[in-house]
């Protein structure tokens, strides 16, 4: 075995007029210069602040390679394997992934700038490509626009001259906006928010209209121009793989994901709710109050904390008798369905006393058979008291899950069978508890729950149903029949939230997606 090859690093000290060193050893996967520089640009790293010198660390890029590996959908290890380093040359959008600290860690979850305030916008195509002619750029920019326009109530007028409110033009290096393209390959477009609104494609790129294009050269115009419209409507990055938002490019675009549609209602139909009679918003009003009493917070906490009515949470599960549900770094308490317990939403380090601070989202949680809460992150976990203190830090090896299983995404114990399931995407395994053993012929694919869409993003067992979570529908399951009641999927929010009925509520009781 040839012996670890290590290189001597001296941090990159940013903002001193005499450079002070920190010698520090690390392994020769260090990122170079120019991964440096990426992460600075996307939000992964800090920039220079004024007056303020600090250092990029071995602790802290190892914190920005995390968080850039869980936006983009990779086991945050904090490692600069060969998936992460990818990244760095894939194709991808030049908006930046985290604005600011608010919006770090949002998975399924849309993030938004701010939208037009109207319904009518105008655009225009200033030119067209070196590569594409500008008569076949307006036709992709008009059913690009159209994919877009039913999900906000939206109406597009294209101009021919004047100024418009969204401009799309071809432009090379440096274009006068400051943010300069480089060439060829990584950075292949940008957009602006509203009211600047302007879309921007890279013009040393080989624009094409062939998702289906072989050539790894060539840049499907129509799969980048659906994504700088979301930008140019008032959508940041969503680290939501299957979304359109998604930063990396990726083909073919064939319509938005549930997490684009929420945020464009968020930004263009949030105030289209049907109105309801006094009597009844009386009663409304007071129904929430009683049920959903809100806690005394900070101003900044106030701001941050998501509208469980307008948001995909990362997951639910019930513990002690109650349905805890997770979003971001929030935890809401129900007594019953629609019956918020007094005092919530709560951070969820104020509940799970001990959990590491680097855990900034619960995605899979259960209760075991003793009582004990099990928190998972990758391949390790933390077991909890039934009052809420930590125990022991553990891996999932000793649930006998294989190696190569990089997380979890949702685990169960089921009143049916006293076993606990433990899923993963598209598979499933079964584990005794009692006995420490897996069970034989194990793991088994996600269609054995027939009728029942995966992945999934939580498995509960409420009032003895098992019911099934994903996205904004939920489907109860029938374990004698193995398959979900033919009268589901219903959306969760209406149902299981105090949340009011929605014009989306029809789209939400059938398998397709939205």
């Amino acid at each position: 075995m040839e012996p670890r090859k290590y290189v001597l690093l001296m941090s990159i000290v940013v903002g001193c007029s005499v450079a002070t060193a920190k010698t520090i050893f690390l392994e020769e996967d260090m990122p170079s210069i120019e991964e440096i520089s990426f992460m600075k640009k996307y939000g992964y790293l800090p920039e220079k602040q004024d007056d303020i010198d600090f250092a990029y660390t071995s602790h802290s890029i190892a914190e920005a390679l995390k968080k850039m590996q869980e936006f983009a959908g990779l086991s945050p290890t904090g490692h600069l394997d060969s998936e992460t380093r990818k990244l760095f040359k894939r194709k991808r959008c030049g908006v930046k992934d985290i604005e600011t600290k608010s919006a770090i860690h949002r998975r399924k979850r849309y993030i938004l700038q701010q939208g037009w305030g109207k319904k009518a916008i105008t655009y225009r195509i200033l030119n067209g490509s070196s590569t594409l002619e500008r008569a076949r750029v307006q036709s992709l920019m008009a059913t690009g626009l159209a994919v877009w326009a039913p999900h906000g109530g939206l109406r597009f007028e294209q101009l021919e001259r004047g100024k418009a409110d969204i401009q799309v033009s071809f432009a090379s290096k440096d274009h006068g906006d400051g943010f300069p393209f480089d060439g060829p390959g990584h950075v292949v477009a940008h957009a602006f928010p509203p009211p600047h609104g302007a879309m921007h494609f890279d013009d040393d790129e080989l624009w094409g209209d062939n998702p289906a294009e072989e050539d790894e050269d060539i840049t499907d115009f129509f799969a980048v121009a659906v994504h700088e419209i979301g930008h140019a409507l008032g959508l940041s990055h969503s680290n939501v793989k299957a979304s359109v938002m998604y930063p990396y490019y990726q083909v073919p675009v064939e319509k938005l994901h549930e997490d684009d549609i929420l945020g464009m209602q968020e930004l263009y139909l949030k105030e289209e709710i049907p109105s309801v009679s006094a009597e009844s918003t009386e009663r409304s009003v007071a129904s929430r109050s009683s049920l959903a009493p809100r806690p005394t917070l900070a101003d900044d906490d106030e701001n941050d904390v998501p509208d469980l009515c307008y948001t995909n949470y990362d997951t639910l599960q019930v513990i002690q008798g109650k349905i805890y549900v997770f979003e971001e770094e929030w935890v809401w308490v129900l007594t019953e369905r629609k019956q918020i317990l007094e005092g919530y939403p709560k951070r969820f380090h104020d509940v799970f006393i001990g959990l590491p601070k680097h855990i900034n989202v619960i995605r899979t949680i259960y209760e075991k058979q003793n009582g004990h809460i099990v928190v998972f992150s990758g391949r390790s976990f933390w077991e909890f008291s039934s009052r809420f203190r930590l125990v022991r830090r553990g891996r999932i090896s000793e649930y006998k899950i294989p190696p190569q299983i990089s997380e979890l995404t949702t685990v169960f114990l089921s009143n049916y069978n006293n076993k606990t399931y433990l899923i993963e995407y598209e598979r499933f395994w079964r584990f005794d508890e009692a006995t420490g053993k897996m069970d034989k012929g194990y793991p088994k694919e996600m269609s054995a729950w027939r009728q029942v869409p995966y992945p999934v993003d939580a498995a509960i067992i409420w009032k003895g149903d098992t019911y099934f979570f994903r996205g904004p529908r939920f489907w109860r399951f029938d374990n004698t029949l193995v398959r979900a009641h033919e009268y589901y999927p219903l959306p969760t929010a209406q149902i299981w939230f105090p949340c009011r009925p929605t014009p989306d509520m029809a789209r939400y009781v059938s398998n397709d997606e939205p």
